[in-house]
């Protein structure tokens, strides 16, 4: 299985091998959402682990939108933890390409939060939320472009090697790409003005960043599963159809951004569409499916932008024979993992080594911690997770 290990140019970074460690919120920031000890540590085992890139968790571009109560938040009083996380990861590994996903959590913001929708008659696009959702005025959007400009090249300057603009999972940046956004200002309507909120944030902070070198990309829902969300093609429909977002992986190509993070659903929501359990694994080719589309598009038009495909964990111990061969087809650039990085976060590194791996079983424990607002990973390996789902369910 050597291609699994073959290295992947990205931007102008080198990622020595095709597991790519997706973004796992652990929920365990200091207050104020600096990174702590035990979220410092968690990346300093995944740099042991020798993954081809880590994604740092989905970080909070201002303190009003966080979806879990101890998530981290990208800002100046916070820069000093952000580079003691990168410097410390780069201490044990400085091959491995270490991004951040910056993100505005939108009407997926908990109730410790604000709750805000960029779409008209959210409430009936996007399912229920924590409550009615305050509706975002054309300059509160303009504001919030510029804070992911500012989170950006805060990360630059925190040491992190690229950001990804998280655009997936029902988050405001998904928000903004869907169809049912009706806005009739320049952030809704055409679907020019839909993506206008990516167009003019990676196009400002590409004339303001202080290297060439630092790696932009995005992750972005190809099927949300909801009327009118992402992967259809109006307000009123459900059918999936892919044009739009296959469109914006020519813009983002056009943008220069050096990949794109394929995934599906809405966690909160269509949740089995995003991460598939036991019972819904068969779904997982959905995701296959999306990649090698994209994949096919960016061949066939000679684009540069890579594509990395999501939900690998769903495969367990089968995983690393999928890999070959989607990575063998030329179906995507590299694989991407979220609920095993918690299950073992050495799982390359064990796999290069034809050492015993722990995969991931799909038991949800993780996402349950997540959903009850407490520290998050694996209870089935990890000795300190088993003790906080055990309180968790005594708790009630």
């Amino acid at each position: 299985m050597s291609i699994l290990f073959t290295p992947l140019q990205i931007g102008k970074k080198t990622m020595p091998n095709r597991f790519f460690a997706q973004a796992m919120e652990g929920n365990d920031g200091e207050k104020g959402g600096k990174a702590s000890e035990r979220t410092i540590k968690r990346y300093e085992e995944l740099a042991k682990g020798e993954w081809g890139a880590v994604q740092v968790e989905a970080t909070s571009i201002i303190e009003t939108s966080l979806a879990r109560i101890n998530g981290m938040i990208i800002n100046k009083r916070n820069l000093d933890s952000m580079k003691m996380l990168t410097e410390r990861f780069k201490n044990l590994n400085d091959s491995c390409p270490l991004f951040l996903q910056i993100t505005h959590s939108g009407a997926r913001s908990g109730n410790f939060s604000e709750n805000v929708t960029a779409i008209p008659d959210a409430q009936k696009a996007d399912g229920a939320q924590h409550g009615q959702a305050r509706y975002l005025s054309e300059s509160d959007i303009e504001k919030i472009k510029n804070l992911f400009i500012e989170g950006a090249l805060l990360a630059e300057e925190a040491g992190f090697d690229g950001v990804d603009f998280k655009m997936c999972h029902g988050y405001l940046g998904a928000e903004l790409l869907r169809p049912s956004n009706t806005r009739n200002d320049k952030w809704g309507g055409s679907f020019e003005n839909r993506t206008r909120f990516l167009r003019e944030g990676i196009g400002e902070l590409k004339s303001r960043l202080k290297t060439d070198n630092f790696i932009l990309g995005s992750r972005f829902s190809m099927y949300e599963g909801i009327r009118g969300g992402c992967g259809t093609t109006a307000a009123d429909e459900i059918v999936e159809d892919l044009k739009e977002m296959h469109d914006l992986v020519r813009i983002m190509d056009e943008l220069g951004m050096d990949f794109v993070n394929i995934s599906a659903g809405i966690p909160a929501q269509t949740g089995a569409i995003t991460r598939p359990t036991e019972v819904s694994k068969y779904l997982v080719y959905n995701h296959l499916r999306y990649t090698k589309g994209v994949k096919e598009l960016i061949k066939n038009e000679s684009r540069k932008i890579k594509v990395i495909g999501s939900a690998y964990s769903t495969f367990k111990s089968d995983v690393l024979t999928v890999m070959e061969e989607m990575l063998s087809k030329d179906y995507t650039d590299a694989c991407g993992f979220g609920r095993q990085i918690f299950a073992d976060p050495k799982t390359p590194k064990k796999t290069a080594a034809g050492s015993e791996v722990n995969w991931c079983i799909l038991c949800s424990g993780c996402s349950r911690l997540m959903l009850a607002q407490v520290n998050d990973g694996c209870i089935l390996y990890d000795e300190y997770y088993k003790e906080v789902n055990k309180k968790l369910n005594k708790a009630g």
